[in-house]
């Protein structure tokens, strides 16, 4: 794949629309947001998935992959997450209560485990088929990060959820090779209250954080835009032109080329 595969994009689930969700090489996703109806009969091809936080909209099919997975695989699924997001996971989701501990339950057949949950250390590098991820801190979660993803000596930079965050700004001053910024704005302006709450951005927020970037020539795209709110961000996005180098709004199935 030369290519990264938006899955999913909304920052709401629709009938028609999926959320976070990358399809960053054959085998690896970042998040799953829209895993199941994407991949369809290819679903078993996943084997590792690096998530962002541990927030419902970014792993919400992970527990159905689970269930499929566990009569059908020989290997364990593994998902890379910051201690946080992990803990989060073994706490509220696989707790034989909201759903089966798969960290403890055997792939039928085989001594593997359904899933193993691996931690993942900011700005260290991860190699998975032919791509390279690296997770920054960003500021949305205690357990939140985004990835910069690399290959053939070409990155694009997914911020993934998001406020204000410096950390964004540094990697693409430093790194003339990343040459996309994929980035969420989930508010319209107007909404600036509800995004420092709830740890989001508003295009008048991205606006000014492009401000301190020294660098204006690579792309920009947006991502997990709230459906309610699509015509008002994308109409701002527009006039204070933000969408930088042929950038655009993606939507599901969307692919940007490294």
């Amino acid at each position: 794949m030369n290519f990264i595969e938006f899955l999913g994009t909304g920052g709401t689930r629709t009938p028609t629309q999926g959320t976070t969700c990358l399809r960053v090489s054959k085998h690896c996703v970042i998040d799953a947001g829209n895993l199941i109806n994407a991949f369809g009969d290819d679903v078993f091809t996943i084997e590792h998935i690096f998530l962002t936080h541990s927030h419902l909209d970014h792993i919400i099919d992970i527990p159905f992959l689970a269930d499929l997975f566990v009569t059908q695989k020989s290997i364990s699924l593994k998902i890379y997450g910051l201690k946080a997001t992990l803990d989060d996971l073994r706490q509220f989701i696989f707790n034989h209560r909201i759903w089966p501990n798969f960290e403890e339950i055997s792939l039928i057949g085989h001594t593997d485990k359904t899933i193993e949950l691996i931690e993942i250390k900011l700005d260290q590098k991860y190699y998975i088929d032919d791509v390279s991820l690296t997770p920054f801190k960003t500021d949305h979660t205690d357990g939140s990060c985004g990835y910069l993803i690399e290959k053939n000596a070409q990155g694009i930079l997914f911020s993934a959820d998001t406020y204000k965050c410096s950390k964004i700004w540094e990697l693409l001053d430093k790194n003339h090779h990343i040459h996309t910024l994929v980035i969420e704005v989930s508010f319209p302006s107007s909404f600036a209250k509800l995004a420092h709450d709830s740890k989001h951005l508003t295009p008048a927020l991205l606006q000014s954080e492009l401000e301190t970037c020294s660098r204006n020539d690579f792309k920009v795209y947006a991502i997990h835009l709230k459906t309610l709110f699509s015509p008002t961000i994308i109409h701002e996005l527009n006039t204070m032109e933000l969408l930088r180098n042929g950038g655009k709004v993606l939507v599901d199935y969307d692919k940007v080329l490294f």
